[in-house]
C-alpha cells in the first residue's frame, strides 16, 4: 500500500479546500457590500417615498381648496356686479357720465380667473405626477427589498459552502498528517 498516493491526494484536498475557502470568503465580502448598499438604498427610497407623500399631502391640501377659491372668486365677481350696478345708479342720479364696473375691470378679472385656472391646473398635474413618484419609488424599493432577500439568501448559502470546506480542509488535513506518519513508520 502506498501511503504516498493517499498523503498527495489528502494533500490536494487539502489545497483545493484552501481555494474553495479563499473563494467563498470573497464571495461573503462581496455579498456584505452588495447587503450594505442595498439596504443604504432602501433607506433612501424610504426616505425618498416619505418626502414624496409629505409633498403630495400638502398638494392634496392646495387643491382640495379649488372649490372654496372658484366660490370666493365667484363671490367678488357677484359683488363687483353689485358694485357697479349701485354705481351706475349713483352716478345716474348726479347726472355724472356712468361706467359700468363689470366692464372696467371684467379684462383684469377674467385674466386673473384664467390665471388661478391656469395655477390649479398646474398643481393637479404635479399632484398626478407626485402620485406617480411615489409608485415608481414604491416599486422599486419592493424591488430592493427582494434584492436584499436574495443576497441573504446568497450569504446564507456561501456561509454553509464555506463551513463545508472548512470542514473537508480539516479532515484533509487529518489525513495528511495520518498519512504522513504512516510514510515514516514505513521508512
Amino acid at each position: 500500500m502506498s501511503y504516498e498516493y493517499y498523503y498527495n491526494n489528502a494533500r490536494n484536498r487539502y489545497y483545493n479546500a484552501c481555494s474553495e475557502i479563499n473563494s467563498c470568503q470573497n464571495k461573503l465580502n462581496d455579498r456584505r457590500i452588495q447587503q450594505q448598499n442595498t439596504v443604504n438604498r432602501i433607506n433612501q427610497l424610504k426616505t425618498d417615498i416619505k418626502d414624496h407623500e409629505n409633498a403630495y399631502e400638502q398638494m392634496v391640501q392646495v387643491v382640495r381648496h379649488e372649490d372654496g377659491l372658484n366660490s370666493k372668486f365667484a363671490a367678488i365677481m357677484s359683488k363687483t356686479d353689485d358694485a357697479s350696478a349701485n354705481f351706475i345708479g349713483m352716478a345716474v342720479s348726479s347726472n355724472v357720465v356712468s361706467k359700468n364696473l363689470t366692464q372696467v375691470y371684467g379684462d383684469e378679472t377674467a385674466r386673473t380667473k384664467s390665471t388661478l385656472s391656469d395655477v390649479m391646473s398646474t398643481l393637479n398635474t404635479r399632484k398626478n405626477t407626485l402620485n406617480a413618484k411615489i409608485s415608481d419609488l414604491n416599486s422599486q424599493l419592493r424591488a430592493a427589498e427582494n434584492q436584499l432577500q436574495n443576497i441573504k439568501s446568497q450569504i446564507s448559502s456561501t456561509q454553509a459552502d464555506l463551513a463545508e470546506w472548512r470542514r473537508i480542509k480539516t479532515n484533509a488535513s487529518y489525513d495528511m498528517e495520518y498519512y504522513r506518519r504512516k510514510m515514516q513508520e514505513a521508512v
